[in-house]
């Protein structure tokens, strides 16, 4: 019976642990998603509702095949959770598979964060206002093309998930004019550089003689002219600023032939720190002194957590007063005796036998050793 008890007791903090998770408050991150994440988390009617937030799409209707377009979006929001994070697809159908514009032919050269993903996650400001863009190369196929901005998040501190869907953003697709200047199909623009770097960004084209760039710090309305080096098979090096800490640059690219002057859209390149650069030396000395200091966090504990000593224990004058009243053992002298000296005494010396000494205990001659021959 008991058992039971706790198996039902397990698997009812089993479900009451999912339904509190489902929504994942904390986020997913960025990453290359199918609208099935929408229907998978906020399916249940009774764990989501529709959200209240007005999503804009100021894009133009018309993209040239193989070229690159920029996807423009707004979305205003007044209910939001405390953590502040709104989840956004771009999409290209809401069927749950296949979603993503890639499926579709589209080509995501730079997402808002910087990377080359369909979804991304932000922190909604205090005035509920987030613009995004992405920049994607159009099919190659001539024709209508679809693009949907999804949106889910959380609102208050309830554990509804709330999910909103734009309606279809139709892009009439067109054949490329001859001779068209643009970025080279596979080209993909470098997401990020590291904190103080100046080395130039590549930049790869295709029916394009001449490329200009501006460029400003992500904020700021003034554009400045970036220095392009011509490089090798339709290779450009931009050389841009660097930057630090988590700044960001935007700039903008104009591919040109002479007869057609394209002004491409803006790009985003963000900041990391530097790799980890060390050797064995370095990484055996730091050991080393991860060592020492557990040793003396060990050795600190231990006089912490040894008992207290008692203060009769350190207090000693009894002891004391108790040595200087004790008399100290009188230490007697004892005469040593001298065998080889009472040996030599005893030896008599006569005339008659010179060299020779007689021993009257022993009854013998014995050599004199301070004989020194004949006199």
């Amino acid at each position: 019976m008991r058992g039971r008890i706790i198996a039902i007791a397990t698997i009812a903090l089993v479900l009451i642990s999912t339904q509190g998770t489902v929504a994942n408050p904390g986020g997913n991150g960025d990453g290359n998603r199918d609208f099935v994440c929408g229907g998978s988390c906020h399916g249940d009617p009774t764990l989501s509702a529709p959200s209240t937030a007005t999503i804009s799409i100021t894009s133009g209707n018309t993209a040239f095949t193989g070229t690159a377009y920029q996807f423009d979006t707004t979305i205003e929001i007044d209910m939001i959770s405390h953590s502040r994070i709104l989840g956004v697809f771009l999409l290209s159908s809401t069927n749950g598979n296949g979603d993503n514009p890639e499926d579709h032919g589209w080509n995501i050269i730079q997402d808002p964060s910087g990377t080359n993903v369909n979804y991304v996650e932000v922190i909604v400001p205090t005035n509920g206002a987030v613009s995004l863009s992405w920049v994607l190369t159009a099919p190659e196929e001539v024709g209508d093309g679809d693009l949907i901005v999804a949106i889910h998040h959380g609102a208050g501190y309830e554990n509804l998930a709330y999910l909103g869907v734009s309606e279809s953003h139709s892009i009439s697709i067109n054949p490329v004019p001859a001779n068209l200047p643009g970025f080279a199909l596979d080209w993909i623009a470098p997401n990020y550089r590291v904190t103080g770097d100046t080395s130039p960004v590549s930049v790869l084209t295709q029916n394009t003689t001449e490329i200009s760039v501006e460029w400003k710090l992500e904020g700021e309305s003034v554009s400045h002219p970036a220095t392009v080096e011509a490089g090798t098979d339709d290779e450009w090096l931009v050389h841009l600023p660097a930057t630090m800490g988590d700044g960001r640059i935007v700039y903008q690219v104009t591919t040109s032939n002479g007869e057609f002057d394209v002004i491409q859209p803006w790009l985003t390149m963000g900041t990391i720190p530097p790799e980890f650069d060390g050797n064995l030396m370095g990484a055996r000395a730091q050991g080393f002194a991860g060592a020492f200091i557990i040793i003396a966090l060990l050795v600190s504990l231990q006089g912490l957590l040894q008992p207290p000593r008692r203060k009769n224990d350190l207090d000693q004058t009894k002891e004391a007063e108790v040595a200087e009243e004790t008399p100290p053992e009188s230490v007697v002298d004892k005469p040593t005796f001298d065998e080889d000296a009472a040996y030599r005494a005893r030896l008599l010396k006569y005339d008659e036998h010179p060299g020779l000494l007689w021993d009257p205990v022993d009854e013998e001659w014995v050599d004199d050793p301070n004989y020194e021959g004949d006199e």
